[in-house]
């Protein structure tokens, strides 16, 4: 471990909590892709005539059990112990998806099914997002807080690496089995994921504010955030960049590439691997260079370069052109994340982490609901209308928040080097 130490980019994995934290979170990671490709492949396979509909409700009630169930985690996650948060939920989930399996396998009202699975996905996905910022929270104790911004870097890679392995993985698995038993076979995951938190020795008792009510952790996580202007900043960036962005990633970009360039599925595929390479290529850079994760500075240049990277996408016709902007869209997004991320769990108080960190997962919860308003949208307006105009939108509102934020957003925060209280904002 002498070797790991002399490199900053590989420190957390000198911390063996980190270590099976890491490998834990890389096989969550493994199962999302799975489970979303297997649910599509489903409906497409068992309800051809309704498979967009069938498709859009299921992806609806996964960002609606997210929106719902986000700040509820946040709280939870500073009220009990980490480890057992992260055991119950995991339990939970190997649950859940065991009788979404279950139900795809079994049809058991026809048609109906699709309403039944919704239902539970809507619940596997609250469970995901009280889990999201237990495991986010664990980090200053598993990897250490001077290590933050590395461990969170190393998380994003391992991220990077399952999920281009896991769509593969899943086009073939659906094509030997049936889509019901293909999910079924991955609850075997959860024999490595549940041992892997058991594993964990992570400190801490009862938290301080356990005593309080669910909803008055909620209303103080909120206003907290709310009156720690840089806090403030941050979550308000990273929402504008997904909540505005992402439905370009997903249904709007491959539609974009389809009716407008002319693309193939294959041809779609391939262009979709330029934002995956921008993605681990910025993960990569803020593992290695990790002082930029600590600048405001940082969080708004990539909150640009996203707004950019979505004009020369809707705006291009000159398909490498189109893939240099697709790999900036990847670069940027991932980016932002991981800075805002970063910055966060050094300005934050131990005691409020969960809540302030659970604020990211409800971000993508609220995209994830708005892709289908943006899809309503590209109807109306023409996709070639519709990308730019959100390109434009994300920049102006990066820059809005720029000028409101200035002070900070010019600034470098100061590495902890210990879990305790910062200074009042």
């Amino acid at each position: 471990m002498g070797r790991l130490g002399s490199r900053p980019a590989l420190r957390p994995l000198q911390h063996r909590d980190f270590r099976l934290l890491l490998a834990g979170s890389a096989l969550v990671g493994v199962l999302l892709p799975l489970h979303l490709m297997t649910q599509v492949f489903w409906v497409s396979e068992r309800f051809p005539g309704s498979a967009v509909l069938y498709s859009s409700i299921l992806a609806g009630s996964r960002g609606a059990g997210m929106v719902v169930f986000s700040l509820v985690g946040g709280a939870i996650a500073d009220r009990a112990r980490r480890k057992r948060v992260l055991l119950v939920c995991e339990s939970l989930s190997l649950i859940l998806h065991g009788l979404i399996a279950v139900l795809m396998i079994l049809e058991p009202g026809g048609a109906a099914s699709v309403g039944f699975v919704a239902a539970v996905t809507f619940f596997a996905a609250g469970v995901q997002s009280i889990d999201s910022p237990a495991r986010s929270a664990s980090i200053p104790a598993a990897a250490g807080v001077e290590n933050v911004g590395a461990a969170i870097a190393l998380l994003a890679i391992a991220s990077q690496l399952t999920m281009p392995l896991s769509l593969p993985v899943a086009g073939v698995m659906n094509e030997l089995l049936p889509p019901g038993t293909v999910y079924a076979s991955t609850l075997v995951v959860w024999v490595g994921i549940l041992p892997l938190i058991a594993m964990l020795r992570l400190p801490g008792g009862a938290a301080p504010g356990a005593s309080r009510t669910m909803f008055a952790s909620i209303r103080d996580g909120l206003a907290y955030t709310r009156s720690h202007r840089p806090i403030l900043a941050i979550v308000s960036v990273v929402l504008v960049v997904q909540v505005i962005g992402m439905p370009v990633a997903t249904p709007l970009g491959p539609m974009f590439e389809i009716e407008v360039l002319g693309f193939t599925p294959a041809q779609v595929g391939l262009m979709g691997a330029t934002w995956g390479l921008g993605s681990f290529t910025a993960s990569l850079l803020l593992a290695r260079a990790g002082g930029l994760a600590l600048r405001g500075g940082s969080l708004a240049v990539a909150g640009l370069t996203f707004g950019v990277a979505i004009l020369g996408f809707g705006y291009s016709r000159f398909i490498p052109l189109t893939a240099v902007s697709d790999y900036g869209m990847g670069f940027a997004f991932t980016g932002t994340s991981l800075v805002a991320s970063t910055l966060v769990q050094h300005l934050v108080a131990d005691e409020m982490r969960g809540r302030v960190l659970s604020l990211f997962p409800l971000s993508i919860g609220l995209a994830q609901a708005a892709t289908a308003l943006a899809g309503l949208a590209g109807g109306a307006l023409g996709l070639t209308m519709l990308l730019p105009m959100l390109g434009w939108l994300v920049i102006a509102g990066v820059l809005l928040l720029v000028a409101a934020h200035r002070q900070f957003l010019g600034a470098r925060v100061q590495p902890r080097t210990a879990l305790a209280r910062p200074p009042a904002a």
